[in-house]
């Protein structure tokens, strides 16, 4: 089990912890040791211990709201993705019904009737690209948090 030593706050702590964790324990420190400078920037040295307890709450209250913002996020992200489901299943099934209108209308001669369809198809296919669109757009906001 490596160990490491870790400085946090102006001291150094010897940790142990599971092997190939050691970058992921020294980024987690790091973020303790930067909040707990800021912290006895703002309120000069404090004891040492209410110094790291305030710098833990603090970067647990980063990590929470970080947490509902990515929760917030998927849950757009699933929204829009059903969204997309509905907006395929409708333009797939408006395009059936195109092709069987036009089949059966072609033989009487209602070339409207196409036409209305052909358009109504076109309006249900526009709308699957911008829902996918949009889906995209939430998947990459979602990635670059």
């Amino acid at each position: 089990m490596p160990e490491l030593t870790l400085e946090i706050g102006g001291r150094l702590y010897e940790v142990a912890c599971e092997s190939g964790q050691e970058a992921s324990l020294e980024r987690a420190a790091a973020l303790l040791d930067a909040e707990a400078s800021r912290l006895t920037d703002e309120m000069g040295r404090s004891v040492e211990k209410r110094m790291l307890l305030l710098a833990g709450l603090m970067l647990g209250d980063t990590m929470m709201a970080v947490e509902q913002r990515l929760a917030n996020a998927e849950e757009r992200i699933r929204s829009a993705e059903e969204r997309a489901r509905i907006a395929e299943a409708k333009s797939a099934m408006l395009a059936a019904n195109a092709l069987k209108l036009e089949s059966s209308m072609h033989h009487r001669g209602a070339q409207a009737e196409i036409d209305r369809l052909q358009t109504e198809n076109q309006a249900a296919m526009e709308l699957l690209s911008q829902v996918l669109a949009e889906v995209d757009a939430l998947a990459d906001a979602a990635e670059r948090r």
